[in-house]
């Protein structure tokens, strides 16, 4: 059995008072996600999860609010058990932020009202729970 460690944002932008769009990827799978990927040796997560939504999002300017959860899973790969811990923050991107896909790695993103994001989010299980928890603290 392996470990792996990644870090990701559930990034927001204001689009109004109280009004909110939250960006999403389109992964290699066909599936609208929120951006991650894997904590470098030495790294802390709230780094890598910046650096992360830079380079998949082009967004240099982002701030981290709070922590949201940290999440778990096991899959294969190559024939070896992997478990995964995922760390997301709820991060706040400035208004009319332009995403810039990296189109090496991920298929497009976009900004959605978050009406749009439940309806179209792909890994249900842990990402409706995110976004839940995400406009819950927005909403305070």
């Amino acid at each position: 059995m392996q470990f792996q460690f990644s870090a990701g944002g559930i990034i927001y932008q204001e689009v109004g008072e109280r009004n909110f769009e939250f960006a999403l990827i389109l992964d290699p799978y066909n599936k609208w996600t929120f951006p991650k990927g894997r904590i470098e040796k030495k790294e802390k997560p709230e780094v890598a999860a910046k650096r992360e939504i830079e380079e998949e999002l082009g967004i240099g300017e982002v701030k981290i609010i709070s922590l949201i959860k940290k999440i778990d899973y096991w899959f294969k790969e190559g024939g070896n058990l992997i478990h995964k811990f995922v760390y997301f923050y709820l991060m706040q991107a400035p208004k009319q932020t332009i995403l810039k896909p990296q189109l090496a790695e991920i298929k497009d993103a976009k900004w959605f009202a978050a009406s749009e994001a439940q309806k179209i989010l792909g890994y249900k299980k842990d990402n409706e729970s995110l976004l839940k928890k995400a406009i819950e603290i927005l909403d305070k």
